[in-house]
């Protein structure tokens, strides 16, 4: 009796463990459709979207900063240096627009000494020169040493220079002290004789060694009669000039 029990415990066991077994390779498959039956990301789908997102963005970059292509229009071309630059027609997000080609050298090459960008226009203007060849203005001519300075018009003017209207503005403002009076001296007419205003004369009073001693008296007449300022005494009036230099003078 006890030895069929234990035979009948142990099939019972067995069946039991059996059945356990089936259910749970029955359970596994089911598990593994269910995950395989789940959708995957497709590698061909992320391809395709990275590239229209990259599409947008060079879509976003040739349209500057908007939806709307902007309208071509002149624009400097700055990678032609500033000495040979010139406009060109084009969309350009990176350079100022301008509506016409004059427009476009007048606002981006203001100051360009070569002209060139203005040479490419298709009729380019002309520069009548000043009468005398020269320039409409004159300057001081800072190359010579102070005796010998002068006021010159001739091209190109060094950058620098003060400009005046006539030579004689110029004389007067750049050389006003000149004692040599060489700059007055280049004028179309320069004084010969004592002139009648103070324009052509010195801020100080030197002796006329150039006419005898009896007649002699004092000067302030530009040019100066000599080359440099301490060739002769100078006096700040003409009493105190006849008193050192004709001291003793009876005439």
């Amino acid at each position: 009796m006890k030895v069929s029990s234990i035979a009948l415990l142990a099939s019972f066991v067995t069946s039991a463990e059996a059945l356990s077994f089936r259910d749970l390779v029955a359970k596994v498959p089911r598990r593994d459709a269910s995950a395989a039956a789940a959708p995957q990301p497709d590698a061909d789908a992320a391809v395709v979207f990275d590239g229209a997102a990259d599409q947008n963005e060079r879509d976003l970059a040739s349209n500057c900063w908007g939806t709307t292509t902007p309208a071509a229009a002149w624009h400097p071309v700055y990678s032609a240096g500033w000495s040979q630059g010139y406009c060109r027609f084009t969309v350009d997000c990176n350079s100022p627009s301008f509506s016409t080609e004059l427009a476009c050298c007048k606002g981006a090459y203001s100051g360009q000494v070569s002209g060139y960008c203005v040479s490419q226009l298709p009729n380019p203007p002309t520069i009548s020169p000043t009468p005398s060849g020269g320039l409409s203005v004159y300057y001081p001519d800072y190359d010579r040493a102070w005796p010998e300075g002068i006021c010159i018009n001739t091209r190109p003017m060094p950058s620098g220079r003060p400009t005046y209207s006539t030579m004689l503005a110029c004389c007067k403002g750049a050389y006003g002290g000149q004692m040599s009076g060489k700059c007055l001296s280049q004028l179309p007419s320069p004084p010969t004789t004592a002139p009648t205003t103070s324009s052509f004369e010195a801020d100080f009073w030197y002796p006329d060694y150039d006419t005898a001693w009896s007649m002699a008296g004092c000067k302030n007449t530009l040019p100066l009669p000599y080359n440099n300022i301490g060739d002769r005494p100078n006096y700040r009036t003409q009493l105190a000039c006849c008193k050192a230099a004709y001291g003793g003078q009876m005439s």
